[in-house]
């Protein structure tokens, strides 16, 4: 493997070796082929060096950390005290936040998950913070439009439950209050401060490391890592993964920190992947205050070319479209792209015995061969506003409005990176809506690298809820070669399991039910729209709507590494019926590997020397997502 890509991998591995202890868990995905589009059962090409670390030392030398026995103390004590969730410091909070934070300490809807059996769960307050107007329900705008509304979220460790409240803190009112089980938010500093001393001071750390690290060698301290079939992955314990990078070794040890027993639970070394990137980038100007202010605080609206579209950048899910319509009639509710899935396929699956039960300091650890000797670690990746957001990757500037080549239409675009993109461990996301002259649109997806290693499998996660008709009597049809087939209730399709097309294009139809020709069939991605996709490989979620499934920001939506698993399977168990129509949603998950092979460079960055002795970013992206096309246009070109 590429010296680079080691150090990319290793980052990546370091924070999801957080699950690493788990993390022998099988693989789900295969590498592109070099000359042909990559399909989901391709094979890596290279297997990088990498070793995995499992605690040797007794859990004590974690209870002794200063900063864990602080916070130990401090929830022993708010038990005591009654209090139904261990508060945020002042230090975390501005005075507003205080008082909600001091009402919710008494509001029995936002405390009624903290109690069990007469006894006080350990609960933490994880982040209050000024609410996104433009991302709220629709009944609260008008209050947080003209209130100082805020968001707190906390969360119950035993039941592994986040809940949400939005708080009017001029009229000192609980708005709403929302749960969310098997789902973890973004960690407060606090836990941050305590992920950051356990790394520091884990004794196999420090042996790998052969010294004692210094707190700036950290990166990545507040994101959750995950392993498959650990607890860390099946979200029953909140992890993260504090990454020790080394560009000079082209290497990083992840280190998982699991924060419900306050331990390491694993590292692994791990490669960075080839880059001449250097170790420092000059600071980037985010214009923080310019996009929280006309983009995340209140909706943009544009009119063109028949089009009329309401957008806003979000907390966590991305660049938003709602109420979107053409030539006067209603097409889209919203759009978005909610997660990006990142797994890392590795080898070393062989060495592990699988065979009897491990336990270290109490848990037990379950290791799980993929295929032959392959394993997957990985994480969820966020997009959203720069402030006040859930995010790891960011909007950088604002959105924008541009032709589509040949003056087909226009499209509407958000750039979201890192901020030391394209370093190893870096990533870059693009939002793009492409809107068509002749009533089409396409919701795209855009990776442009550089992740942590040349083994990543990518699946961006889309919600695509129509609004066709009244929109609330919409069918969904599959084509079998002879006509169209109605679909009675939610499920799911695999796009490189369909036999059939429509004009060998359109596999799928969604329309309203007492008028097909009003709908749209939907073209997935196969390569043929000259962006030099691989094609998406994708899987293809319908089910009914329901406002709690995605219609507001949401938490992390499944698995980064269960490739059997994409996330929305939860809404479709059990499946409802949608015969005789109904309010639905798409959910559509490409499936991406990225290549750094020279001269096949796929969902890749990497800096290159350029023509005048400097350093330029060179870009691979990789594109993704379908293109919905009006029935009627259909109809007008077959005659």
């Amino acid at each position: 493997m590429k010296k680079e890509n080691k150090i990319a991998l290793v980052i990546l591995v370091a924070g999801i070796v957080a699950a690493v202890i788990f993390w022998f868990v099988g693989p789900k995905s295969a590498s592109p082929s070099p000359s042909t589009p990559a399909t989901a059962a391709s094979a890596p090409t290279s297997a990088p060096a990498e070793r995995i670390i499992l605690p040797e030392y007794n859990a004590s030398v974690y209870a002794d950390i200063p900063e864990v026995r602080r916070y130990l103390k401090e929830l022993k004590e708010s038990i005591r005290r009654g209090e139904g969730f261990l508060p945020l410091s002042d230090n975390e909070l501005d005075e507003r936040a205080r008082r909600v934070q001091q009402l919710l300490l008494h509001d029995p809807k936002f405390l009624a998950d903290t109690r069990s059996g007469g006894k006080i769960l350990h609960n933490d307050m994880m982040r209050i913070l000024p609410a996104l107007v433009s991302a709220l329900p629709d009944k609260l705008r008008p209050i947080c439009s003209k209130h100082h509304c805020y968001q707190a979220e906390k969360y119950n460790f035993v039941t592994n439950t986040t809940t949400r409240a939005i708080v009017d803190s001029d009229g000192m009112k609980v708005l709403s209050v929302e749960r969310f089980p098997q789902s973890q938010p973004d960690i407060s500093l606090r836990l941050t401060r305590i992920a950051k001393a356990i790394a520091l001071k884990a004794p196999e750390v420090r042996r790998e490391l052969g010294h004692t690290p210094a707190p700036d060698e950290i990166t990545m301290a507040n994101v959750r890592g995950t392993m498959k079939e650990s607890p860390c992955e099946d979200s029953t314990h909140l992890c993260v993964a504090p990454t020790f990078a080394q560009p000079d070794k082209a290497q990083a040890l992840w280190a998982v920190v699991d924060l419900t027993r306050m331990r390491l639970a694993a590292a692994k070394w791990a490669g960075l992947g080839k880059t001449t990137t250097p170790a420092c980038i000059s600071e980037r100007a985010l214009q923080n205050r310019y996009i929280m202010e006309n983009f995340c605080q209140k909706d943009q609206h544009i009119e063109r070319d028949g089009w009329k579209i309401t957008y806003h950048l979000t907390g966590s899910d991305g660049l938003e479209i709602r109420d979107v319509s053409f030539r006067g009639h209603p097409v889209l509710r919203s759009a978005k792209i909610v997660d990006w899935h990142v797994a890392y396929q590795e080898r070393g699956g062989e060495r592990l015995d699988t065979s009897h039960p491990v336990t270290l300091a109490g848990h037990r650890v379950e290791f799980v061969r993929g295929e032959g000797d392959r394993y997957l670690f990985g994480y969820n990746d966020a997009m959203g506003c720069p402030m006040f957001s859930t995010s790891v990757v960011l909007a950088f500037n604002g959105p924008q409005i541009r032709d589509l080549p040949g003056g087909k239409g226009f499209m509407l675009t958000q750039d979201f990176r890192n901020p030391k993109w394209p370093m190893a461990c870096n990533y870059r996301y693009e939002n793009r809506y492409e809107f068509y002259k002749d009533g089409s649109f396409r919701v795209v997806g855009v990776n442009k690298g550089r992740g942590c290693a040349d083994h990543a499998i990518y699946r961006p996660v889309m919600r695509i809820d129509t609004d066709l008709g009244d929109g609330e009597h919409e069918s969904f049809a599959d084509y079998n070669g002879s006509g169209w087939h109605l679909w009675e209730h939610e499920g799911v399709s695999r796009t490189d399991e369909v036999s059939d097309a429509y004009l060998g294009r359109f596999p799928y139809r969604i329309a309203p039910v007492n008028d097909p020709a009003a709908g749209y069939y939907i073209e997935p991605n196969h390569g043929q729209f000259h962006d030099g996709s691989r094609g998406d490989h994708a899987s293809l979620f319908v089910t009914r709507f329901h406002r709690e499934e995605g219609d507001t920001d949401m938490l992390t939506l499944g698995s980064c590494c269960k490739l059997d698993e994409d996330g929305p399977e939860r809404f479709i168990t059990p499946p409802e019926s949608i015969a005789g129509g109904a309010n639905l949603v798409l959910w559509y998950i490409p499936r991406i590997r990225n290549d750094d092979r020279p001269g096949h460079e796929y969902c890749w960055a990497d800096t290159v020397i350029g023509e005048d002795g400097n350093m330029h970013v060179r870009v691979w992206p990789c594109t993704v997502g379908p293109r919905f096309v009006p029935v009627s246009s259909v109809k007008e070109e077959k005659r």
